[in-house]
C-alpha cells in the first residue's frame, strides 16, 4: 500500500513583477506649447543719442541690443528655444537677442523748422502667439514639456515678440527722424510725425 505524505504549514511565496509606474499614475499631466500665429511686425523703438536743429544732419553710429519681450505667459517657464523648436519656420529667422549693428554711419536730416530732432530706431521683430495643449498618452512634443506641477493648465496662452535676424545674423531695423518734445516749437506745423521717447540734447538755437 502506497504511503501518502502531506506538507503541512509550508508557505510558498508568490513572486510578482514590480509595478511599472507611469507619469499619469503619479498624478502628472503633461502640456506641450503650440504656436497659433506668427507675424513679422515693427517693435518698440530705441532712441539714438544724435540730435540737431531744423535743417541739420544727424548721424546714427551706435548699435543696440534688442531682446525677447513676453506680453503673456512669461510665468509658464517656456524658453525661446522651445518656441522655435515648435515652429520650424522660426529657426533661421529669429534669435533670443539681436544686435542692431551699425556697420556704416547712417545720416538723416532734420526737416527745416524751428524744432529739434533726434533719431528713433525701429527693430524688426516676430510676434508669436500660442497656447499650452494637454498631451494624450500617444502624443509627442517637439519641444520640452511642462506639467501641472509647473502650474500649467490646458489652454494657457502665451504671447511674445522675438527679434528678427537676416542670414548673417544681423537684426532688421529702420531709423526715422523724431521731434524732440523738450524743445520750443515742437508742436509747430510740419514737424516730424514721430515724437522722441527721451529728452534730446539741444543745440544750435
Amino acid at each position: 500500500m502506497a504511503k501518502s505524505s502531506f506538507l503541512v504549514g509550508l508557505v510558498i511565496p508568490l513572486v510578482t513583477a514590480a509595478p511599472q509606474y507611469t507619469p499619469d499614475m503619479m498624478g502628472y499631466t503633461f502640456f506641450c506649447p503650440v504656436v497659433d500665429s506668427v507675424e513679422n511686425i515693427t517693435g518698440d523703438p530705441w532712441q539714438a543719442g544724435a540730435s540737431g536743429a531744423g535743417g541739420a544732419e544727424m548721424q546714427l553710429t551706435k548699435g543696440h541690443t534688442v531682446g525677447t519681450a513676453w506680453a503673456i505667459g512669461g510665468g509658464l517657464g517656456l524658453s525661446v528655444g522651445e518656441i522655435i523648436s515648435v515652429d520650424g519656420g522660426l529657426s533661421g529667422s529669429v534669435s533670443e537677442t539681436v544686435e542692431d549693428s551699425v556697420e556704416e554711419a547712417v545720416t538723416l536730416t532734420c526737416p527745416s523748422g524751428d524744432w529739434h530732432c533726434s533719431i528713433l530706431v525701429y527693430p524688426g521683430v516676430t510676434h508669436v502667439k500660442g497656447h499650452m495643449k494637454e498631451m494624450k498618452s500617444d502624443d509627442s512634443c517637439p519641444s520640452g514639456t511642462k506639467t501641472n506641477y509647473d502650474n500649467v493648465s490646458d489652454g494657457d496662452k502665451y504671447e511674445l515678440t522675438i527679434p528678427r535676424k537676416d542670414e548673417a545674423g544681423n537684426g532688421y531695423w529702420e531709423p526715422v527722424v523724431c521731434t524732440c518734445k523738450n524743445s520750443d516749437h515742437w508742436a509747430d506745423n510740419g514737424h516730424p510725425e514721430d515724437f522722441c521717447k527721451e529728452d534730446c540734447a539741444l543745440s544750435g538755437h
